[in-house]
C-alpha cells in the first residue's frame, strides 16, 4: 500500500498542477498510464485527464490562431478606416470645389438670362440714349 499511496498522492500533485494550468509534467502523467503498480483506478483517471489536457491545449492553440487572426483583421479595419478618412477628406474638397464651380456657373446663367431679358434690353436702349442726350447737352 505505500506505493500506491505514494501514486495516489503524485497523481494527487500532477491533477493541481493541470487545475493550474500547468501542463509541465504532462509525461509523467502519462507515465502513470502505464505504471503497474498504480491501480487501474488511477491509471484510467491519468488517461482520461492526459486526452483532456491534449484536448485543452488544441483548444488553446485554436484560440491562440483565432485571436492572431482577429487582431490582423482589426489591423486590417484600422487601415481601411484610415485610407476612408483620407478618401473622404479628399471627396470633401472635391465637393467644394463642384460647388463654387457650380455657383459660378448658376451665377452667370442668372447674369446672362437677365441681361438677356427685353426688359434689360429695353433698360440699356434708355440708358444709351439718356447717355447720348448728356453728352449732346454738354
Amino acid at each position: 500500500m505505500p506505493v500506491e499511496s505514494e501514486i495516489i498522492g503524485r497523481f494527487k500533485v500532477l491533477c493541481d498542477e493541470i487545475a493550474g494550468a500547468n501542463y509541465q509534467n504532462i509525461d509523467a502523467l502519462f507515465e502513470l498510464t502505464a505504471s503497474d503498480d498504480a491501480p487501474a483506478e488511477i491509471r484510467d483517471l491519468a488517461e482520461a485527464f492526459g486526452s483532456m489536457i491534449v484536448q485543452v491545449e488544441t483548444r488553446e492553440f485554436s484560440l491562440s490562431q483565432v485571436i492572431e487572426d482577429l487582431r490582423e483583421t482589426q489591423r486590417q479595419l484600422e487601415e481601411a478606416q484610415k485610407q476612408l478618412v483620407k478618401e473622404n477628406a479628399t471627396l470633401k474638397t472635391k465637393v467644394r470645389r463642384l460647388q463654387i464651380e457650380i455657383d459660378q456657373s448658376e451665377k452667370e446663367r442668372e447674369v446672362s438670362e437677365i441681361a438677356d431679358s427685353d426688359y434689360f434690353q429695353d433698360l440699356q436702349s434708355q440708358a444709351r440714349a439718356m447717355r447720348a442726350r448728356y453728352k449732346g447737352t454738354s
